[in-house]
C-alpha cells in the first residue's frame, strides 16, 4: 500500500487506501475507503481518563515521524487535544511539516519526565492545513506560556502567518502509571 501527500484540488483515491482532504493538502492515510478508524484502548485508564489527561496536562506531545532514510525522528511540540485528536502548530518549512508531508502515519507520547512516571502513548494519522495554523499557535502560546516568556511569544507571533495546523486523528492509545508501584518502593 502506498502512502503520499498531494496538494491538489481534487479527493484522489491511492492504492486501497484513502486521502483525507483537509483544506488546500490531502494526506493519504493508507486505510481503506469506508474504513472507520475507532480508537484502540490498552492500559489501566480508560478513555474518560485519557481525554482529561491530555486535556490538563501542560508538557508537549513527542511525535515519532518517518524520515525520508527510513530511520523514525522525535520531535516535541506544544499541543491541544479534543475529540480523540492532537492540535499542534509547526512553522511551514519545519522538518516536523516536511516529515508529515511525506508520511502521515505518526507515533506519539505525552509523559512526565520525573517519577513517578505515567502517561499516555499512541498511534495516529496527521494532516496538515494551510489554515488555522496562526489561531492553533495563539491558543498554545496561552496555554504554555501565558505570560511567563513574552520575547519567545512575540517572536513566534511574528510568524505566525507561516504556520501549518497539524491534526493528529489517534487511532490508538496506550496508557501506564506506575505512581502506587513506585511509591510502594519509596
Amino acid at each position: 500500500m502506498s502512502f503520499i501527500a498531494v496538494q491538489t484540488d481534487a479527493v484522489a483515491s491511492v492504492g486501497s487506501g484513502s486521502a483525507i482532504r483537509h483544506r488546500d493538502l490531502f494526506v493519504a492515510t493508507g486505510i481503506p475507503q469506508g474504513i472507520r478508524m475507532d480508537i484502540k484502548i490498552n492500559g489501566p485508564w480508560r478513555r474518560r481518563e485519557i481525554d482529561q489527561y491530555l486535556q490538563d496536562v501542560r508538557i508537549p506531545v513527542r511525535i515519532a515521524c518517518i524520515g525520508g532514510d527510513g530511520f523514525p525522528r522525535v520531535v516535541s511540540v506544544w499541543f491541544r487535544y479534543a475529540d480523540g485528536a492532537f492540535y499542534c502548530a509547526s512553522h511551514k518549512d519545519s522538518s516536523l511539516v516536511r516529515l508529515l508531508r511525506d508520511y502521515g502515519r505518526v507515533g506519539f507520547e505525552v509523559s512526565t519526565n520525573e517519577p513517578p512516571y505515567y502517561g499516555v502513548r499512541g498511534q495516529g494519522v496527521a494532516e496538515l492545513s494551510g489554515e488555522g495554523g496562526a489561531e492553533t499557535l495563539r491558543q498554545l502560546i496561552e496555554n504554555y506560556l501565558g505570560r511567563s516568556n513574552e520575547g519567545l511569544a512575540e517572536w513566534l507571533l511574528s510568524r505566525s502567518h507561516d504556520e501549518v495546523l497539524i491534526r493528529i486523528e489517534v487511532c490508538r492509545f496506550f496508557s501506564w502509571d506506575y505512581r502506587k508501584r513506585m511509591q510502594a518502593i519509596a
